[in-house]
């Protein structure tokens, strides 16, 4: 979901560009964000926070001279194991990219530690508000993942978060498969995650931090709640053509919720071009999909797109959280939650009649899924006697 986030992060920095200063106030204090609802009593999901590889790299970095046995070390940390795997190159990479740290001409190859050891004194004091408040920062992010569950089953899951610095490549963070195949754990660097807030107060920081590790840990859970679902796990004949575009806007959009700021909810307020752009994009998947004449060939074309990652990050993950707060600011939270567990056409259905609301503002689904969500279902096949 990192593109999914990087969209609405875009749309998200133009609607505070079109604001004028004057009218760019602080949040009311009761967050409209649907994640910051009350927690789903039914689940739970603890959140862990390990801060070794941040600390460890901090003060390898704050020393005069760099500590060779110290580097070495630094190798067994799961943090910066996950780091070097991600980097594909050998650790020899790594180390040589912390030696490049402490000579001002040299350039670092692929792990950037330079402008880490510059900053080092402020990234200590946050990890020290991070460390003092590791606690409430836990469980807010526990909680914000356990709002936007469903609560018609008991489910327990667990995440653990490692923080670091000088991850590979562009990303801020990177989900890990657990040695033994049963889940993830997730490794953030801590520099790029606060990049866009670097310049707020420790304390927003710490709240923008607790908001992608909760993301994470609800992306954990989520997974986890449809693995167990009759609803998600089999395919809905009534959707016909439209189930594979339907189900994967379903699955996303409460995932991409997490990527925006809570001062920014309702989303159809502030972000009304974006939603437009995207849900316009939605409908005409669904009109090439249900197109009459259309040849195999060509729905087969656009069904494999549908499937594609950049799908998802692009337009499923983006649309589908307009739906979901959608449907939270139109029918509540529990009515968002009863659509979540009851499959993709529950979570369509809602917002069709949060769209048909009087007064609602909100663009309406495409005609041939509003007419597939009206049709009764296919019935059953008859078995055959004899």
């Amino acid at each position: 979901m990192r593109a999914a986030r990087a969209v609405l992060g875009l749309a998200l920095a133009a609607a505070a560009a079109s604001v004028p200063a004057a009218a760019r106030v602080p949040g009311p204090p009761i967050s409209r964000a649907p994640y910051d609802g009350p927690p789903t009593e039914n689940v739970a999901v603890t959140v862990t926070l390990d801060l070794t590889a941040a600390r460890d790299l901090l003060a390898l970095l704050s020393a005069p001279q760099l500590d060779a046995e110290r580097a070495k070390a630094l190798e067994e940390l799961p943090a910066v194991q996950a780091a070097i795997r991600e980097s594909r190159r050998p650790a020899e990479v790594f180390e040589k990219d912390l030696v490049s740290a402490f000579d001002e001409k040299a350039r670092p190859t692929v792990f950037d530690f330079h402008r880490i050891r510059e900053e080092s004194g402020r990234w200590k004091a946050l990890l020290e508000t991070i460390a003092a408040r590791e606690a409430d920062l836990t469980k807010m992010a526990s909680d914000r993942a356990r709002a936007l569950l469903p609560g018609d089953r008991r489910m327990a899951v667990t995440e653990t978060i490692y923080l670091t610095f000088g991850l590979p490549g562009r990303a801020d963070h990177v989900a890990v498969p657990s040695a033994n195949g049963a889940g993830w754990y997730v490794v953030i660097d801590l520099a790029r995650a606060l990049a866009d807030v670097q310049g707020s107060a420790p304390a927003d920081q710490v709240k923008h931090l607790a908001r992608l590790m909760a993301g994470e840990a609800y992306q954990r859970a989520w997974a986890e709640y449809r693995a167990g679902s009759a609803a998600w796990q089999k395919r809905d004949a009534s959707l016909g053509q439209l189930e594979p575009l339907l189900r994967r806007v379903a699955e996303a959009g409460p995932i991409a919720l997490y990527s925006v700021d809570e001062n920014f909810f309702p989303l159809a307020e502030w972000l009304r071009q974006p939603m437009r752009t995207n849900l316009d994009d939605l409908n005409r998947f669904a009109d090439h999909l249900m197109a009459k004449g259309q040849d195999l060939d060509a729905r087969m074309e656009v069904a494999a797109e549908i499937q594609k990652p950049e799908f998802t990050s692009n337009l499923a993950g983006p649309a589908g959280a307009f739906l979901s707060d959608a449907i939270v600011e139109g029918l509540g939270l529990d009515a968002y939650r009863s659509a979540l567990a009851a499959g993709p056409r529950a979570f369509f259905e809602a917002y069709d009649r949060a769209s048909q609301k009087k007064g609602s503002g909100l663009i309406l689904l495409a005609k041939p899924i509003r007419e597939q969500l009206a049709a009764p279902p296919p019935a059953a096949a008859t078995p055959r006697k004899g």
